[in-house]
């Protein structure tokens, strides 16, 4: 076995389970904080939503940096091909 069949295994077995847990109990409860965060009850559905909105947020900054990273590596390019004359070819791996 590989690495790659190794991980790929692994990724199907945990979507299994989590396939497995929304099949028998539903999604709602996999939403539900856990427990030093479930007091009171009738704060729960905040916690969640707040846990939910954080993450989208995070995933914003995520893909703003991944945006900076990019910006920057054209305006690298740009500069080595357009002022110092660099040419940058691309070739197949193992093509002559």
């Amino acid at each position: 076995m590989t690495w790659m069949t190794e991980m790929t295994d692994q990724l199907r077995a945990v979507a299994g389970a989590v396939w497995e847990e929304i099949n028998t109990t539903g999604l709602i409860p996999l939403l539900h904080p856990v427990a030093p965060f479930d007091r009171p009850s009738f704060l729960a559905p905040a916690v969640a939503i707040g846990g939910l909105l954080g993450l989208m947020v995070t995933s914003g900054v995520a893909l703003t940096a991944l945006g900076g990273l990019l910006l920057s590596l054209l305006a690298a390019y740009i500069l080595l091909v357009d002022v110092f004359g660099f040419s940058l070819e691309m070739r197949p791996i193992g093509a002559r």
